[in-house]
């Protein structure tokens, strides 16, 4: 059965021509129907229009717990590699003597065999390699539980999720072992040239390293000013002191 498209008369489907108007053209269904259908699309549709429709992006936290006022970008690559090189000898010499001191408390004899290798040829590579590591994992965690470290609240940076949350211990120390492979090169200095130019790189093109940008860690930073020069100068005159007293402590 078919119905002609201007009177709606019903209609054989061997016919050609309406019987009632003469008209030639054919729908499925009548005309009333199409009109129903229609103007019940437009009631459904002014009714949706009129609904309003809840603002999601509203109701989401877009910054967590970083300060008011700080910054996403543009990005500050020098800021971020001063902290860390602040943490890696902090941290990093920090664990070191508390490490010693324990394995020298349990089995001295092993323990002084096993310190000699930074001793021997080649030991300066080995101390920095395991320095690295050692403060690159503390630091892991302290970032991941705060946000934050010692070396990031003097240059003013704080790394969040996307939600603008602490991303806890476990990723924290994840992340910071991709900075030690990927960033670092594991401290190895011809390697970490390398490395350390193209996280740079990557960072100035795209405004994230690869591990942030893999796991959605955005690093938000305190706007320039003359309060943030000044703690800038008495960061890097921590981070010289600091390993100054460091190679001090080594040499003896």
């Amino acid at each position: 059965m078919k119905y002609c498209s201007s009177c709606s008369e019903p209609a054989q489907n061997t016919m050609v021509m309406c019987a009632k108007c003469g008209a030639k053209n054919f729908s499925d269904m009548p005309n009333g129907s199409l009109q129903n259908k229609t103007s019940s699309d437009q009631t459904q549709s002014e009714f949706t229009a009129d609904k309003p429709v809840p603002n999601i992006q509203s109701n989401m936290v877009l910054h967590g717990e970083v300060p008011t006022g700080w910054l996403s970008s543009p990005p500050t690559p020098w800021r971020r590699y001063a902290a860390r090189s602040i943490d890696i000898v902090v941290f990093g010499y920090l664990g070191f003597t508390v490490i010693a001191f324990v394995f020298y408390s349990v089995a001295p004899y092993t323990a002084d065999q096993f310190f000699s290798i930074f001793s021997s040829p080649g030991g300066i590579l080995i101390d920095i390699v395991v320095t690295a590591l050692i403060g690159c994992v503390l630091g892991g965690v302290v970032i991941g539980l705060s946000g934050s470290s010692l070396g990031k609240l003097i240059f003013g940076l704080m790394v969040v999720d996307q939600n603008g949350r602490r991303i806890g211990a476990v990723q924290g120390i994840q992340r910071d072992l991709s900075v030690y492979l990927r960033g670092l090169g594991l401290g190895i200095p011809l390697v970490s040239l390398i490395t350390l130019w193209m996280s740079y790189s990557k960072l100035k093109d795209t405004g994230a390293t690869s591990w942030d940008s893999e796991k959605n860690y955005t690093v938000w930073h305190r706007p320039s000013g003359p309060g943030q020069y000044t703690l800038n100068i008495l960061g890097i005159l921590l981070l010289i002191t600091v390993t100054a007293a460091g190679r001090i402590m080594n040499s003896i």
